[in-house]
């Protein structure tokens, strides 16, 4: 882990059948008190990837703006600066 050094955008639902839900979670917090950049995004009830529209299309948005940031240069999109609360299933449209 403390070799890593490429920002890490983590997608890892909940309802993964291939796997273990806290696999990610390991992950992403050993990442996290190493201070590296990563970011983790769970949507709740879902398999190994998004099935619902809504949370493909929110998915999508949130890669383009990862990429567009590390990529382009933009600025970091709000909840990759301030984060979104587990418990908050009620994105924002703006992000």
């Amino acid at each position: 882990m403390d070799k890593v050094q490429t920002p890490i955008l983590i997608m890892h639902n909940d309802a993964n059948g291939h796997v273990p839900w806290y696999q990610g979670i390991e992950y992403f917090i050993a990442l996290k008190r190493l201070q590296k950049p990563v970011w983790m995004l769970n949507y709740t009830g879902e398999p190994h990837w998004p099935t619902k529209l809504p949370n493909k299309v929110d998915f999508q948005k949130r890669m383009f703006q990862f990429f567009e940031h590390y990529l382009h240069n933009q600025p970091m999109p709000r909840w990759m600066e301030q984060g979104v609360p587990a418990v908050d299933q009620e994105f924002e449209s703006g992000y």
